[in-house]
């Protein structure tokens, strides 16, 4: 595809971006993008069974972003400054071809690092070493339970998997394994140590993520939530940690744990919002833009691509969108005693 200058940023070459920046001077480079609202498990806190069973409407193939719809928004977005994907869901392994896709936006649009978040359920060998193959990144493997009495409970399901052999293939084919804990009171707080010692072991970066009020579905209440400030004097207890310095933009502080190859991270959405330094956007299923996790409306980017847009048009259009940003939901939640409604978390990927 090629793209006529826009009249909003200069000429650029590969190594020249001008990046698009928000109301309060925040630069856009990261895409998550939600490529199925489905899911084989049902997560309390992300599409629990009683919302989500046999009678929800999911969203209609002919509606659903194609492959190439993707290849093309993303190879638009590029030359604004996007240079980091995510790939997540619902559960993203459960569309074809997934490493295709991956491949594409690695080899043809030429993003520096995609990754994907998965439950892991699906995760073989061979599955692995496709997407290994196809120039994935990174896996992050949600993980928000050691047992199996408590799968039931936290992710709505009697399925189950083999745990070490999953860990042992990432390990394998990615060098890392990066695990994401949603820590809920009272249901898997007593669990952050042992998932610790599970991953420490082997080379890791276990985090903890902080229960969120996202979507209208998960029942959110304040006091389920475990402050990150109170998992880690737990976990100082039993490890010496280092800090490790993050970037602006990064959504975890982390710490190494001495003499080991793991770091522990936090997302503390809740109680240390980090929205001065939030650089992402929100790709849904049906190809609507998100400015932010706790958006109450989305931007139709399908709805432009499909009716013929150039590159330019999709740039003006994402400029007009970026350029009036000014989410911070997170810092203003409990100063403005925010409650409007939010779109769901499986819908546009967390």
């Amino acid at each position: 595809m090629i793209l006529k200058q826009s009249k909003l940023i200069k000429t650029m070459n590969v190594d020249t971006v001008n990046k698009y920046k928000d109301v309060l001077s925040r630069e856009f480079e990261y895409l998550r993008i939600s490529v199925t609202d489905r899911c084989n498990y049902r997560c309390s806190y992300c599409m629990p069974s009683e919302i989500f069973n046999k009678d929800y409407s999911y969203i209609k193939q002919s509606k659903i972003l194609s492959y190439e719809e993707i290849i093309q928004i993303t190879t638009i977005l590029k030359k604004i400054g996007l240079k980091k994907i995510r790939i997540t869901g619902g559960e993203p392994l459960l569309r074809k071809n997934i490493d295709k896709l991956i491949y594409k936006l690695k080899n043809e649009v030429g993003i520096k690092d995609v990754s994907m978040t998965t439950n892991g359920s699906l995760l073989t060998d061979k599955k692995l070493n496709e997407l290994k193959a196809s120039g994935l990144d990174s896996v992050t493997l949600s993980l928000d339970t050691l047992h199996y009495d408590k799968t039931a409970q936290i992710n709505g399901t009697k399925k189950t998997f083999d745990l070490d052999k999953v860990l042992e293939g990432i390990e394998k084919y990615f060098n890392i394994v990066k695990t994401n804990t949603v820590v809920i009171k009272s249901i898997n707080d007593e669990e952050v140590l042992d998932i610790i010692d599970k991953m420490i072991g082997i080379t890791s970066e276990v985090r903890f993520i902080e229960y969120m009020d996202v979507g209208e579905s998960n029942n959110w209440n304040l006091d389920k939530v475990v402050p990150s400030s109170q998992l880690l004097k737990l976990i100082i207890s039993r490890y010496n940690l280092s800090l490790i310095e993050t970037n602006k933009s990064s959504t975890a502080q982390k710490w190494s744990i001495d003499n080991t190859n793991t770091s522990v991270g936090f997302i503390s959405s809740i109680t240390e919002p980090f929205c001065n330094g939030c650089n992402r956007a929100r790709l849904s299923v049906d190809g609507k833009l998100y400015t932010c996790l706790f958006a109450t409306e989305g931007h139709d980017l399908k709805k432009i691509i499909r009716a013929g847009a150039s590159g330019q048009d999709v740039l003006d259009y994402f400029y007009n969108i970026w350029s009036k940003r000014s989410d911070r939901y997170s810092e203003l939640r409990f100063i403005n005693k925010i409650d409007s409604p939010k779109v769901e978390m499986s819908y546009i990927g967390g």
